[in-house]
């Protein structure tokens, strides 16, 4: 049994991370609930808390976070937004228990900020695309379709929500007159499994760019020619200003 020491009463933070521990852990649940409190408890602030729970509201409170985060009643969600790189991970015998189950014991969670006033974090999307991308090693058409999905979902934050509750880390994103733009390259096989992407490719699936694009009308994006991807260059040139000037004409720079 673990010897509780002596300690002042859990701050803010403290619970808060205590909290998310026990709705994560369901290790630590179920010690909590087989040995007591003090055989969990960290500290005398801890085994205050840990003392008064009430086991079968944290179970629940558990289970409706899991659902939450995965498939929400209202719409969004993992299961909603990663609907492609979800189906790719099934038929590779992953299963959507064990993958939420992994992202929600992972660092990659805890880089997202379920109580948002707590500090800035990442969206929960990028939290979770984060998570995929380090699991997907080898798997390029893994690694395009999660890049994908993860770029729809921020994209669609910037065109809606401003400002944005969560910060953005996924390079490449940069700010034009109209909002936000990026160019990707994927696998033209890849791009060309997604409902938005017209995409003739030949056997040797050779690369493609994919642009995305923030307007007054909402969010844009497909497959765009090299003229077209010059805009993104870094470098300022006659070639790259061109192309914003295009782009610009078409509302979407």
């Amino acid at each position: 049994m673990t010897t509780v020491k002596p300690g002042a009463s859990l701050d803010g933070e403290q619970l808060t991370d205590l909290l998310m521990r026990l709705l994560l852990d369901a290790d630590l649940r179920a010690r909590l609930a087989d040995e007591g409190a003090e055989a969990v408890a960290a500290n005398q602030g801890e085994l205050e808390c840990l003392a008064s729970v009430d086991l079968a509201e944290l179970d629940t409170t558990a289970r409706r976070l899991r659902s939450q985060v995965w498939r929400p009643g209202s719409g969004g969600g993992l299961a909603t937004t990663f609907p492609r790189s979800l189906r790719l991970l099934r038929d590779a015998g992953a299963t959507e228990s064990d993958l939420l189950t992994g992202f929600l014991g992972s660092p990659h969670f805890a880089r997202f900020r379920l109580i948002p006033y707590t500090a800035p974090g990442l969206s929960v999307e990028e939290a979770f695309a984060s998570y995929l991308l380090d699991a997907a090693a080898g798997s390029g058409a893994l690694r395009n379709t999660v890049t994908h999905e993860l770029m729809i979902a921020l994209f669609t934050a910037l065109t809606c929500e401003q400002p944005l509750s969560f910060v953005i880390e996924a390079e490449g994103i940069v700010r034009t007159d109209r909002g936000h733009a990026a160019v990707r390259a994927y696998a033209a096989a890849s791009a060309a499994t997604w409902a938005a992407a017209s995409v003739e490719h030949s056997a040797d699936a050779e690369a493609v760019h994919y642009a995305y694009f923030t307007t007054s009308a909402g969010l844009a994006h497909g497959v765009v020619s090299g003229r077209v991807a010059a805009a993104f260059e870094a470098e300022p040139s006659d070639r790259r200003e061109t192309a914003r000037r295009a782009l610009a004409r078409r509302g979407l720079w």
